[in-house]
């Protein structure tokens, strides 16, 4: 990263107090003690279960050279009313002053694998991009830190409550805005989905440049009158669209250029890769095809995104990572796309609030209109199981987990495909494991 003064850091975070200072120019930042470089600058958050400022011996012992704290101790040291305001602020100020481009990903569902997949396209540009989904403010700090030295950062923007992005807004404003779509993930926490699309597009600056998925009809409506640019699986007038599609792969029409894609990994949303390729051509407008399409071709979703297992015959797909309505009919769709037998085994999506009754009663619904069987586990899961067992014949609900596992040792031979998805705090993945012997 490029140097911070002692004089820079005084004029961004204005301190309380300053203490034992011993050197003027820093050449890091870092929250995490374990990763201190010599000459860094330490900056100590305080959590509801611990505080940063106990590390302080092991951080300057590893040669860090000052601390950002909010209150008095007795090593080298800049004080603070908020260290997390004072994260942001520096990482605000790094980032601008580094000159790197940055490519916001937002939206309900899609965010990773979008982020994912132009870094995977642009992986000969110098690009950075979010470890994983670390995508609330601290995650976002850290991610603008960890790209002072790329040519352009991908960085996913993610919230569950209102204002988080516009906090996030106070300090970092993205070259590109790029929006996969407005769903009810995190419903419970908004009311509405007007709510949830006013938080995401906060972020949206002057200067912004806007990409988004215009078959959203949410999105559409709010983006309609701004100077951007689109992305369509069914429309042609739109800025990137897909083309043609063939026993070869797939042709997307770019700002007027044919990009034939190939084979690729089939269980990846297409909106996904219209986006990214949307963003990757408007950040470089000399990217190649063979990038794009090699990009694409190579990329590998990450562990329990549509991560493909087997038990003997039977293919497992282990969706697992995270689950809200939108990416939940996906995950159902492709699924009933193969052929053969097809299951599939889902737990609760959370964070819906009020709203996860009715929810859990639509992908119910949605689950009467496939060629599939069922299985539900969890509390808000019965009402999925409510909606289809009059519908279909094998169709099962349990409360217990070990349960779930007992029912697929008996059936799973039968089926050429299943499918286990639930939000993270479900632990889906449990399941694949017990009944793999891995647990």
């Amino acid at each position: 990263m490029a140097d911070l003064s002692f004089d820079e850091l005084k004029k961004i975070l204005n301190p309380i107090g300053v203490k034992k200072i011993n050197h003027t120019i820093f050449h890091g930042v870092s929250i995490d003690s374990r990763k201190i470089k010599k000459g860094d600058i330490f900056v100590a958050l305080k959590g509801d279960r611990y505080d940063a400022c106990d590390f302080l011996p092991e951080v300057f012992e590893k040669g860090a050279h000052l601390a950002v704290v909010n209150r008095d101790v007795d090593y080298p040291s800049i004080v603070v009313e908020n260290t997390y305001g004072a994260l942001k602020k520096i990482a605000g100020y790094s980032f601008k002053k580094s000159r790197t481009q940055s490519i916001a990903v937002l939206g309900s569902s899609g965010k990773t694998t979008t982020k994912d997949l132009m870094c995977s396209i642009l992986k000969n540009k110098n690009c950075s991009k979010t470890f994983g989904n670390e995508n609330n403010f601290i995650g976002v700090s850290k991610t603008l830190l960890n790209s002072l030295d790329s040519s352009v950062c991908v960085v996913e923007v993610g919230t569950n409550h209102k204002g988080e992005i516009a906090d996030i807004a106070s300090f970092f404003k993205p070259d590109i805005a790029v929006f996969t779509n407005i769903g009810k993930s995190h419903i419970g926490n908004f009311g509405s989905l007007d709510a949830i699309l006013n938080e995401k597009v906060s972020i949206v600056a002057d200067t912004t440049k806007i990409i988004y998925n215009y078959d959203d009809l949410y999105l559409r409506s709010a983006l309609k009158d701004k100077d951007a640019v689109t992305c369509s699986m069914i429309n042609p007038t739109a800025d990137v669209y897909i083309h043609k599609f063939s026993d070869i792969g797939l042709t997307i029409s770019a700002f007027g250029e044919l990009i034939e894609l190939g084979k690729f990994d089939e269980s990846i949303n297409i909106y996904n890769i219209l986006l990214s390729v949307a963003a990757s051509k408007f950040y470089d407008k000399d990217i190649n095809n063979d990038e794009i399409s090699s990009g694409i071709s190579d990329f590998e979703t990450p562990n329990l995104r549509m991560q493909k297992e087997y038990l003997e015959d039977t293919l497992f797909i282990l969706d697992c990572y995270n689950a809200n309505p939108n990416s939940m009919r996906f995950a159902l769709s492709y699924l009933n796309q193969k052929s053969g037998k097809k299951l599939a085994v889902l737990g609760d999506m959370l964070e819906l609030g009020d709203f996860s009754k009715e929810i859990h009663k639509e992908i119910g619904e949605y689950v009467n209109e496939l060629d599939i069987d069922l299985v539900a586990y969890g509390k808000d899961a019965l009402y999925i199981y409510e909606r289809t067992k009059s519908k279909k014949d094998s169709v099962y609900f349990f409360s217990d987990k070990d349960e779930v596992v007992e029912l697929l040792r008996e059936i799973y031979k039968h089926y050429d495909t299943v499918l286990i998805k639930g939000s993270r705090g479900m632990k889906m993945e449990e399941i694949f494991y017990k009944l793999s012997g891995g647990g």
